[in-house]
This record gives C-alpha cells, structure tokens and sequence, in this order.
C-alpha cells in the first residue's frame, strides 16, 4: 500500500466506524422502539457498554491521528510501527476503561409522566448511584472538552503550517516564473550583440562592406558560409554553441521538472490526506458534543427525561444519536479525498459486477 505510514491508522478507524454505525444503529432502533417497555436491566447495561466502547475507540483513535499527523507535519518526526501499535492499544484500553461506568451507572428506571408509571425506561439509574454517576458524568464532559482541545490545538497547528507552506510556494513559482523569463531573454540577447559585432567588423569607415580574404583552408570548411543577401561573412559556430548550449540546458531541465513534480505531488498527496482528517475531526467533534451534553445533564437531573416533553424528548433523543451519523460520514470523506481508497472501492464494485455478470 503506497503510503504505508500514512495510512496505518486508516483499517482500524474504518472498523471502528463500521462497528459504531452497527452496533449504534440496532441498539437505538431498539431503545428507541422500546422507550417505556424495556424490562432487561442486564441487556440495557450491554447496550449502552458497547456503544460507548466502539465510539470511544473512534474518538481516541481520532486523537491518535491527530497527535500522527503533527509529529510529521509540524516536529518532522515519524513514528515507528512499535509506537503506532501501542497507540492503537492505548486507544483501546482507554475505550474500554472509558465505558464501564456506563455499564455500573445505566440500567432500567421506572417512567412516570404526571406523576403516574407508565412503564420502564432505560438510561441513568435514579437510585443508588448518584454520586458516582454524578462524578462519571462531571468526567466524562470533561474528557470531551480535553479531547476537542487537544484536536483543536493539533490541528490548528498542522493547518498553520500547511497554511504557510502553500504561501511559500506561491512565492517560489513567482520568484522562479520570474528567473526563467529573464534567463530566456539572455541568450537571444547575446547572440543578437555577437552577430552585430562580428558585422560590424566587416563594415567598411565608407560604409561599404568588403569580402574578407579567405583562407584556401577555409574554402571547404562550412563553418564560414555567405549570406545570400549579401556579402558579409558571418560564423555560424556562434548559433550552433549557443544552440548546443541550449540542447544540454534542456536536457537537464526534464530531470528538474520531474523531480520538483515528483516533491510536489508528494506535499500535494501529505497536505490533502491531513485536509481529510482535520474535515473528519471537525465532522466528529460536531456530532459528539450533543451526547456529551446529554451525559451531563443525566448525571446532574436523574430524572432529566421525565423533565421533558414529548417534543423536546423526541429532539434530545435525536441529538442524543448523532455520533451515528459522524460513522456514516466519515467513508464518504474518504471516498472523496483519498485518491487511493476510492479507487480500491471502484475496482471491488468492478469486481463485484464481473462476478454477477459471469454468473448469470
């Protein structure tokens, strides 16, 4: 895979993505279809652990990324593979620390509404567990902001320093569309005030021009040819130095192109996969702040939900989901900014066509 180091965290954000849209997806559509029925204390606790688990491996591996992507844009310092494993496990483990008290402090609670049961909700648990719940949610909100700051602050500095390089290089091209149209003017230049002297040579002080004696040597020699307009010798050696001058500049000038394409293309490629996380961490702080949120509010008011009425519930229900929609997101950006992924996924669809079509 071209880009190897670049792209190590990539399968395992897009496992995690896909684990999160999953998971995320059937658990909600089932709270969700179940609001005020839902009676398995220990299922609601293995609903709300693994949502949490696989949305927290995203965002810490986000933030791996990110801490990824400023070493080598801002420090020039790459991470070797040993560095890289170990961040993946440490973004692992924080998850799964992370989502343990969601499995301690949620569970099944009596509903009221007017102050009557109506049935069985899952989320906090009202009784029991106030105070470490309270303390989880404080820590929770907390985390949140650390990470948003942290993914703020990285990226920030990453976009200043791709902001400054892109400023630098415009300033370079116009420095060096400069120096090539001065230095293609030069050589015309020369041979012009060359041909003039060496004509001028010739020029008689009665303004006549007389045929210089010729060497019997010179007779065959086509170095030294009469213009068919006039008598004046002129030597053609001058244009034909100056010309293979030229072949020699020229040849060498592909070489630089290629190689000042080639180191451009490289910082194109750099500058636009970084472009492409900062997008998806600025996608993914806007759909996990609301749950933060909401974590928050259900550790300061256990009975949050029964606050609320069934408008404003149905609109914090569907904040409450919207780290789903930044797992759904996240392969499109790469479809439309990773060259290298959106190719290997039209080559599958290829695939997958061929085979349908030999099928049949």
């Amino acid at each position: 895979m071209k880009g190897k180091e670049e792209r190590y965290f990539i399968p395992f954000l897009a496992v995690s993505d896909m684990l999160t849209s999953v998971v995320g997806s059937v658990n909600c559509i089932m709270l969700d279809v179940m609001q005020t029925t839902f009676t398995n204390n220990i299922l609601c606790k293995i609903v709300f652990y693994t949502i949490a688990l696989t949305a927290g491996i995203s965002l810490f591996l986000l933030l791996s990324i990110a801490v990824q992507r400023y070493l080598i844009i801002c420090r020039r310092h790459r991470l070797n593979l040993n560095s890289r494993k170990i961040m993946v496990a440490v973004s692992v483990c924080l998850s799964v620390a992370c989502s343990v008290p969601f499995a301690v402090n949620y569970g099944v609670n009596e509903h009221f509404s007017e102050s009557r049961l109506v049935g069985y909700r899952y989320g906090r648990l009202k009784h029991g567990v106030y105070l470490s719940g309270l303390v989880y949610a404080i820590f929770f909100i907390n985390l949140m902001l650390f990470t948003v700051l942290a993914l703020v602050f990285l990226y920030g500095r990453v976009g200043w320093v791709i902001f400054k390089h892109f400023n630098a290089q415009k300033l370079k091209q116009t420095n060096v569309s400069k120096e090539t149209s001065t230095a293609e003017k030069l050589p015309n230049d020369s041979i012009t005030n060359n041909l003039q002297s060496k004509t001028q040579e010739l020029k008689n002080t009665d303004g006549s021009y007389s045929k210089p004696a010729v060497n019997p040597e010179w007779k065959n020699d086509s170095s030294i040819e009469p213009t068919q307009s006039s008598d004046v010798y002129t030597e053609s050696t001058v244009p034909e130095c100056s010309s293979s001058a030229a072949k020699n500049g020229n040849s060498t000038q592909p070489k630089r192109l290629k190689k000042t394409n080639r180191s451009k293309k490289r910082r194109r490629f750099k500058n636009k996969f970084t472009l492409m996380f900062i997008l998806i961490t600025a996608v993914s702080i806007v759909c996990y702040m609301p749950v933060g949120m909401v974590v928050l509010l259900e550790g300061i008011f256990p009975d949050f939900w029964e606050r609320l009425s069934e408008t404003v519930a149905a609109t914090v229900l569907w904040l409450y989901h919207t780290y789903i929609i930044n797992s759904i997101v996240n392969p499109i950006i790469y479809a439309f900014m990773d060259a290298e992924f959106s190719t290997a996924l039209k080559a599958l669809f290829e695939k997958c066509k061929c085979s349908k079509y030999y099928s049949k």
